[in-house]
């Protein structure tokens, strides 16, 4: 019996072990899920979660993996990957986890995700997220003035966010490029999202940079010399490839500049074809989304039954069309849909397609197989 162990359970785990489930005969093949989390954690509405107890999205964002096996095909391992050992170019091997467990594998998917700072770093167990969340929000009740670092996506909607808990809040966002978000989408989208936010009264300091040392100062001096001096700071810099591990088992080669695995457009590793990696540490040329990552378990999945029927891994990821949907509070935001020559549509239609819900129930649907909420 062939094993295929899927290592992490986020955005890009769950629908590769999802749709693996769905396909892998269990009487010829065993499939295997490690992840640190007993659960999934839904990243989009934990910016909401950590500013307001409105809606329970502190409850709604933790999903239980109770409906990812189809038919029960498979098992889950809550643990952590202390070591990645591979037996040689015929592919198989171990991974070893940090309570000494150890098991093989014949295909190993990695797709461990990233590594978040600030509010959205939540702790691993229910427990521990609830009370994150409790904390977070009572810093935010509190604060007068907050000062987000970075000018991505995660600032824009803790902007909005904050402005909907109370307008009278000082928000201010220092971001190193002269527009919002960044050259994927076009100016005249990053500045529509900028008249927005402006409208709502928060503050904008761009081509600037927060120095790393001022992040737990009350006094925040910038580069270009602008003295800020908020009661509550969060880092909004956006998230690192959780690849750590893949050093140590194949050396930097296997890697980017910026930490990102090296991938055939299979998602197989070009000396490891019995590896793949996929979701957020993958280096594609594209934004990192979750709604993207159902496609890539779909490319995974193809290649993975057939390389452990003998066959080689033809099916190939073609990317997709560059979409984002930026809430800016529960009832208003901004979006672009990268088709044709880009569309772009404001508060009634983002608030109807994400702000409201935050997508909860297309996630549980669709990475999880479980009932809209």
């Amino acid at each position: 019996m062939k094993t295929v162990v899927v290592v992490g359970g986020g955005g890009a785990g769950a629908p590769t072990v999802r749709q693996l489930s769905a396909t892998l005969d269990p009487s010829r093949h065993k499939l295997v899920l490690i992840t640190s989390r007993p659960h999934f954690t839904h990243l989009i509405g934990c910016i909401r979660a950590s500013v307001t107890s409105e809606g329970r999205f502190d409850e709604q964002v933790i999903m239980p993996y109770d409906a990812l096996l189809t038919n029960r095909k498979g098992s889950i391992i809550i643990g952590e990957v202390k070591e990645i050992e591979e037996y040689g170019s015929r592919g198989g091997g171990i991974v070893t986890l940090t309570n000494g467990e150890v098991i093989h594998w014949d295909v190993l998917v990695l797709a461990p995700g990233s590594r978040w700072e600030g509010p959205i770093a939540v702790p691993a167990t229910h427990k521990e997220a609830k009370m994150w969340f409790a904390r977070w929000q009572m810093k935010f009740r509190r604060a007068r003035d907050v000062l987000l670092v970075g000018g991505g996506a995660v600032a824009c909607e803790f902007a909005g966010e904050i402005k909907d808990l109370d307008p009278d809040k000082k928000v201010t966002i220092v971001h190193s490029h002269e527009r919002l978000l960044n050259k994927t989408y076009p100016n005249k989208f990053r500045n529509d999202v900028q008249q927005r936010l402006l409208s709502r009264g928060v503050t904008l300091i761009l081509g600037d940079v927060v120095p790393e040392t001022a992040l737990t100062s009350k006094r925040v001096v910038t580069r270009n010399g602008i003295t800020l001096t908020p009661d509550l700071i969060v880092p909004c810099r956006g998230p690192h490839p959780n690849t750590g591990l893949l050093i140590s088992a194949f050396g930097h080669k296997v890697l980017t500049p910026s930490g990102h695995v090296r991938i055939l457009r299979t998602f197989q590793l070009p000396e490891h074809r019995h590896i793949f990696a996929c979701g957020d540490i993958a280096d594609l040329k594209e934004q990192r989304q979750i709604e993207k990552y159902p496609h890539h378990a779909t490319v995974v999945a193809k290649n993975v039954l057939s390389l452990l029927n003998g066959e080689p891994a033809l099916e190939i990821y073609k990317g997709r069309h560059e979409i984002i949907l930026l809430s800016l509070g529960k009832n208003g935001g901004a979006s672009y849909f990268g088709y044709g020559w880009g569309m772009t549509f404001g508060d009634r239609i983002t608030s109807y397609l994400k702000s409201q819900e935050l997508l909860v129930s297309a996630i549980r649907e669709k990475c999880l197989g479980l009932s809209p909420t």
